[in-house]
């Protein structure tokens, strides 16, 4: 069945206190146990190489082709898509990385504040104004209060320019202006300090339009170990109309719009990076090639503030290493293709969305992720805000063209800037009103004995047009009309349009070229809204995933279109119960979907044992729950296991590869009395059929 969710949320701009998660976690069977303060921060269970016999390489053949079986009988989504459609270069050049150069045959260039003297050929000071003409070393040191170096050379040459204590501030343009070149290099000395600036409006001096403290229209490198302080007050930072590498150098950029930002491509292979920009922190963009705009981090540490994105590319986005903190007011990382993480430390503090793309994919890594809305979102840029108030998700999906606006929050808002940042200054900070519902309890009281259940709009058609509600108070609700938020289906008036709760499940195919996928490493996600929220399909196949989702029941903690998938790997999804989805049973991993019989407190321990009383499995969440979807690679088919969670306490035997479970207390239109879940159920958390009274 489909569901399409027309939450109608409307984002209100505002503070979101971030959320940190402090949680324990240890894995029995299943894991390794770790506490962390902060985050949650387990491995998943590992098989030694060594000693392997034919009859484990056999178990391991079968395991794989298990795997490929569940993907081929998910036929909706092709889960091997990711950068068919970028081209993302990961290496790095000698020079590149190294930033060596020789003095003795390097020009040196004194600045004198209003001043500057060369020694050498290739550059000519005209008063304040420095241009290199050829190519060459340049070693630049001293101030400049108000002047610029340019580079104006031949376009098959390649220029250093080595900062080694240098303090230059331009009131009208760019500190360093690359007009031409085959490539520049800024070379940071090594122990040294430097320092760029400018005034808060440029006059342009020809055809280009200078937008960056640092710009150039060639191929760009900063490397070395000294540091650079960047005060943009207009505009951007660092600048880059072609390819930007970093291999080096410690940076500190205050930035009016963007932090870093490049065209083609942006690489980071080291350094250390300390970004607050009114935009986006690192971006790449470009409108003339699908295949370009991307950025690949392969290392270094960045500390991020921003109030839109954290990191941006209308292309692709890979992880490979780095310590990664960010804070942002839309995502923290934003794809509008594809957001790959392999590897490094990610801590996303407070975002809107924390991981969004195309198609996300984590293959390793420790991850945090705290999210106002969804945590990770598969969505296509493409859509518009419309689609995605209906298409099973969150509500808020890179919908909007790609921007890095507040997406579907507000969607009107962001359409003039379609893939562009500098129009969505006031959609920022939108960090999703979802918080108000953070507290509320998932369980909705009061009893349906008697009512009957509200009625369909009457352009609903086989339930594919209900609309959840959002706790809403059927007591208050007006007679004849919309009903406001916070519905009780099971105390609903006869004669209103209340909006229905169903429970959720599969939208019934979604966008096959859309999906999060899941093989390694260890993910935390903390949202309000929608915890793994894709427009496609979800796959499962190793790692560690804690996913907590929201407390209200307009969102759950898993929530896809297509086909979700899990041949490996250890899955908790824990969040409210009005719109509950799990695995399809075209899984090969088993996966117990559970209602608890009462919302269960903050700081209530989530353990599975098996008969043998070990445990395979135990979480303590900060945040209430009242389901639980749980998947481990020791759970067995025809197996029994006892769930406890928080006053709950239940033995499950695994009838089927997903077995349902619990008491649900969350009344929706399929049940308004809750019930109990036999264990043998196909429901998987898909919605029931509706009910013989439902109008049409």
């Amino acid at each position: 069945m489909n569901r399409n969710r027309n939450k109608n949320r409307k984002k209100e701009t505002g503070a979101v206190v971030s959320l940190f998660l402090v949680s324990s976690l240890a894995f029995g069977g299943c894991g390794t146990a770790v506490t962390s303060s902060s985050s949650v921060n387990a491995e998943s269970a590992s098989t030694e190489s060594t000693g392997e016999t034919s009859a484990d390489n056999a178990a391991a053949t079968s395991e794989s082709t298990d795997s490929e079986n569940a993907m081929e009988s998910a036929s909706d989504i092709n889960f091997d898509l990711e950068l068919t459609e970028s081209t993302i270069d990961t290496e790095f050049t000698d020079r590149e990385k190294s930033g060596s150069y020789k003095v003795s045959e390097a020009v040196k260039i004194t600045l004198n504040k209003t001043t500057a003297t060369v020694s050498g050929s290739g550059a000519k000071a005209d008063g304040s104004t420095i241009t290199i003409t050829e190519e060459g070393v340049y070693i630049v040191s001293g101030t400049l209060e108000d002047g610029q170096i340019i580079v104006d050379a031949s376009d098959s040459d390649k220029v250093q320019i080595v900062l080694d204590g240098v303090h230059i501030n331009c009131e009208t343009n760019a500190a360093i202006y690359v007009r031409e070149a085959d490539k520049v290099f800024i070379t940071l000395a090594e122990n040294s300090s430097n320092t760029l600036g400018g005034g808060n409006e440029y006059t342009q001096i020809d055809d280009n339009t200078v937008d960056g403290v640092i710009f150039s229209k060639s191929d760009l490198v900063c490397n070395g170990t000294g540091s650079l302080t960047i005060e943009a007050d207009y505009k951007h930072g660092i600048v880059s109309k072609d390819d930007l590498v970093i291999t080096g150098g410690t940076y500190k950029i205050t930035a009016a719009d963007n932090g870093i930002t490049a065209k083609d491509q942006l690489k980071i292979l080291d350094g250390s990076f300390d970004i607050d920009a009114a935009n986006s922190a690192v971006k790449a963009k470009n409108a003339d090639n699908a295949e370009l705009g991307n950025i690949y981090i392969a290392g270094g540490i960045f500390t991020i503030e921003a109030e839109q994105d954290g990191f941006h590319a209308t292309g692709s986005i890979v992880v490979d290493d780095g310590t990664i903190t960010v804070n942002s007011g839309d995502d923290g990382f934003h794809a509008e293709l594809d957001t790959i993480i392999r590897g490094g430390t990610i801590l996303v503090e407070k975002s809107n969305e924390g991981l969004e793309g195309k198609r996300v994919v984590v293959n390793g890594g420790d991850i945090t992720v705290n999210a106002s809305d969804d945590g990770i979102n598969a969505a296509n840029s493409g859509d518009d805000g419309a689609n995605a108030a209906n298409s099973g998700d969150g509500g808020v999906n890179a919908a909007n063209s790609g921007d890095d606006g507040a997406n579907a929050t507000n969607p009107g808002a962001n359409a003039a800037g379609s893939g562009d940042d500098d129009s969505n200054a006031a959609s920022s900070n939108n960090d999703s009103s979802a918080a108000v519902n953070s507290g509320d309890d998932s369980s909705i009281s009061g009893a349906a004995d008697g009512k009957e259940p509200p009625q369909m709009p009457p352009d609903t058609e086989n339930g594919s047009d209900m609309q959840p509600s959002q706790d809403f108070d059927p007591e208050n609700a007006p007679s004849g009309g919309n009903a406001p938020q916070n519905f009780d289906p099971g105390n609903a008036p006869s004669d209103g349009d209340a909006p229905q709760m169903m429970q959720g499940g599969p939208g019934g195919g979604g966008n096959s070229e859309l999906y999060i996928k899941i093989t390694g490493g260890t993910l935390t996600v903390s949202a309000d809204g929608d915890g793994l929220d894709s427009n496609g399909g979800l796959l499962v196949t190793g790692g560690t995933t804690i996913v907590y989702g929201p407390t209200s029941d307009g969102d759950s903690a898993l929530d896809y279109d297509g086909s979700a998938i899990v041949s490996g790997g250890i899955l908790a999804a824990i969040g409210s119960a009005g719109m509950v989805e799990s695995f399809d049973e075209a899984s090969t991993q088993p996966v117990i979907t559970y209602y608890c019989t009462e919302t269960q407190s903050a700081d209530t321990t989530i353990t599975l044992t098996d008969s043998d009383g070990s445990a395979l499995f135990t979480v303590t969440p900060e945040k209430a729950y009242a389901s639980i979807v749980l998947t481990c690679p020791e759970m067995k088919l025809d197996a029994t296991y006892t769930l406890a969670a928080g006053t709950d306490n239940e033995e499950i035997t695994l009838t089927d590869i997903i077995t349902t479970a619990g008491t649900r207390s969350v009344k929706t239109m399929s049940d308004p009395e809750g019930g109990k879940m036999p264990n043998n159920s196909d429901n998987k958390g898909t919605p029931p059929s509706k009910p013989s009274d439902t109008a049409e």
